[in-house]
């Protein structure tokens, strides 16, 4: 059978791959991996933005919608808002330090209903119609700052792609990638002054169906068990224990990005954004189920995925690749060959700390010195979690929850 293009990353990555954090782990023990988990699975819990913040946030781009249709006079079927990034793949977390966190919004209008052929006269449109709100102009967004909350909104005025007039269609940037043409949309590309193809829903479903697979053996015969048994109910879906290793991964190595930004060790110029490092950790969990590897612990293909994360980056003639599976063509490492190389540097670095601190963790085994090691790497001090949660966290029934809000068109609320 042909390998995936994921298994072949993951072939070639292994073949790199130092083996310092499984070294560590053979050294001190099977007892060993539930003391790391815990306490990993602490700090998970610790950086998830609270739900009541998260949904607030989901009334305010509500809002903004309402808005949008009010001052621009468009149909209410004609506009639909929904968010997209790391709200759509509960890979949010809460930033190290007080400042807020931005939550992603993209502005659906169907023109077949609403006189927006001109993409930058439909973005500017858009920025008016929101000047209550004080837009800031991004590249295609516009930022929306609420004073004395907790978050600010990047919105993204897009149509859906199969929306777009035939004529123009042929010069818009970029084309879905096969199998994801249903969700493709077209935002407004400002250095072009054209539209250019997105597909926030296609790119995390795509992140979504990877982290269903199946990694982790316990669970798998769990899973089979539960399969013949009608009066189990499942997790629910908005739930992340540990043992959703993929998102835990995501949501651990963002928060390790961020500290490494706060303590000086990389240039927050320069730092892997956050679609890096879920494409990069996706690949690389899609590549080891391809090549059906199984792990006993979480905490063990945890540690596989750092070891493997640094040499996930394609090059092709030279330059730094990292596909987005969804957009043909779309490079989201675009930058990284027009920078003298700074930002393939803060990405290296930033893996070394993250294998660096890792080991420190995997280091120790008495649980007081753990919890010490674990709260200081991803500056947590002072988390905790309740005996319950933390007798149930490996079987998968606790969970950190953040609420995955729905798209709405305005004036419905939220579904």
């Amino acid at each position: 059978m042909s390998k995936t293009k994921y298994d072949q990353l993951v072939e070639s990555a292994l073949t790199y791959r130092t083996d310092v954090l499984e070294k560590a782990i053979r050294e001190r023990g099977s007892v060993a991996l539930d003391v790391w988990g815990r306490e990993l699975d602490i700090v998970n819990r610790h950086i998830t933005v609270d739900r009541e913040l998260v949904e607030e946030a989901a009334r305010s781009y509500e809002e903004l919608g309402r808005c949008l249709v009010e001052r621009l006079r468009w149909s209410e079927d004609a506009i639909a808002i929904a968010p997209q990034g790391s709200t759509n793949t509960k890979t949010l977390v809460r930033a190290p330090t007080a400042e807020r966190f931005d939550i992603d919004a993209v502005c659906a209008v169907d023109l077949s209903r609403v006189d927006a052929n001109d993409p930058m006269q439909f973005f500017d449109d858009i920025g008016h119609a929101l000047e209550g709100y004080e837009p800031e102009e991004m590249n295609r967004c516009w930022r929306i700052n609420f004073p004395n909350k907790g978050y600010y909104i990047d919105f993204t005025p897009s149509v859906p792609l199969d929306k777009v007039p035939a004529g123009q269609r042929a010069f818009v940037r970029y084309q879905p990638a096969a199998g994801y043409e249903s969700t493709a949309l077209a935002v407004v590309d400002r250095p072009s002054q054209s539209w250019k193809t997105s597909n926030p829903a296609g790119f995390a479903a795509w992140v979504n169906d990877q982290a269903k697979r199946q990694l982790l053996i316990q669970l798998m015969l769990k899973a089979e068990a539960v399969a013949k048994r009608a009066d189990i109910q499942p997790v629910p879906d908005q739930e992340v224990p540990l043992s959703d290793t993929l998102r835990v991964a995501i949501r651990l190595f963002k928060r390790h990005r961020c500290m490494s930004v706060r303590r000086g060790h990389i240039d927050g110029k320069f730092k892997p954004i956050s679609v890096i490092i879920v494409t990069l950790l996706t690949q690389c969990y899609a590549g080891l189920a391809d090549r059906q590897r199984r792990y006993n612990h979480p905490v063990e293909l945890l540690v596989e995925l750092a070891e493997l994360l640094p040499n996930m980056v394609e090059r092709h003639n030279g330059e730094y690749v990292i596909a987005n599976p969804t957009v043909h063509g779309e490079n989201f490492a675009e930058r990284w060959n027009t920078d003298n190389g700074e930002r393939a540097r803060a990405f290296k670095q930033w893996c070394r700390l993250l294998v660096a601190d890792l080991t420190f963790i995997l280091g120790a085994t008495e649980p007081a010195e753990v919890r010490k090691r674990v709260q200081k790497t991803f500056g947590c001090e002072g988390a905790v979690v309740s005996p319950d949660a933390a007798h149930s966290m490996l079987t998968g029934l606790a969970a950190a929850q953040v609420r995955q809000v729905q798209p709405v068109r305005p004036g419905r609320g939220l579904a």
